[in-house]
């Protein structure tokens, strides 16, 4: 059996690396305090969540392009390109988000991986990171759950939003954690979401996937013009999808259909 796959994503700062070391139950992530996103580098993480082993993707983060709605193109097409690279398919989708703001282009991030990239075809976990001076931290989600679904920041499982800290905050003098229960707990919490929320069969990226949607047919790789055709006016719906919602100018959505197109035409070498 394959071990299954899960892409931790979402914005930098957001705490994807301290996601990865809450799983994993000890420091495995390294963890950047610099205010400048680091180059693009998927790194995998081999878990085991009780007699489960698990792969954690930690990616990089979708910073804010220009207006402040999404993400850069390059971290878009290194996601992109991480989900098509692996070959065993993807089991389960992270995104990691810092309470207590919903940043716009945070809800955007969210509905161009899960809506539009993975076509909702996959389940997805919504972690809430920096809730550690909550009383109860699943109470946050439940005062702010009419703003998630204003933004439609929501997946298949409603019940999969974990609210967590991944911090264990400073040592005391008794030799505890200020957030040591809050922490331990939200280890528990994330990895039982996980080994009740992911996929047991796989779901793999076809193709130029996140296009078929908008053309409403099969893509079918080769090097016959008619499919290159296709591909090209596929691209062309692509753009003015993105611009008709609003989550790019359309000089943003040529630059970025035309390095996914330039990705996908090596990638299948056609």
């Amino acid at each position: 059996m394959d071990i299954p796959n899960v892409i931790i994503f979402g914005e930098t700062g957001a705490g994807k690396s301290s996601l990865v070391n809450l799983i994993a139950g000890k420091a495995v992530a390294k963890m950047s305090s610099r205010a400048v996103g680091c180059t693009f580098e998927s790194t995998r993480f081999t878990v085991n969540i009780g007699d489960k082993k698990f792969h954690l993707h930690d990616t990089a983060g979708l910073d804010e392009g220009q207006g402040g709605t999404i993400a850069k193109h390059g971290a878009i097409v290194q996601c992109y390109e991480l989900l098509r690279k692996l070959h065993t398919g993807v089991n389960l989708l992270i995104f990691c988000m810092r309470a207590p703001r919903i940043k716009e282009s945070c809800a955007q991030n969210w509905k161009l991986f899960w809506d539009v990239i993975c076509q909702r075809r996959i389940s997805v976990i919504l972690a809430i990171t920096g809730l550690e001076n909550e009383v109860k931290m699943d109470d946050w989600y439940a005062r702010n759950k009419e703003h998630f679904r204003g933004y439609e920041m929501h997946s298949w499982h409603p019940h999969a939003v974990a609210c967590v800290t991944g911090i264990r905050g400073k040592t005391m003098r008794s030799g505890d954690y200020t957030f040591g229960q809050e922490y331990e707990q939200s280890k528990r919490k994330l990895r039982k979401m996980i080994r009740e929320s992911y996929l047991e069969t796989p779901w793999r990226v076809p193709p130029a996937e996140w296009v078929t949607k908008i053309m409403e047919k099969s893509y079918t790789s080769g090097k016959h013009p008619k499919e290159i055709t296709q591909f090209k006016d596929a691209m062309g719906s692509v753009t003015k999808e993105l611009v008709a919602r609003g989550w790019m100018s359309k000089e943003e959505a040529d630059s970025l259909a035309q390095k996914l197109r330039e990705y996908d035409l090596q990638y299948l070498k056609i």
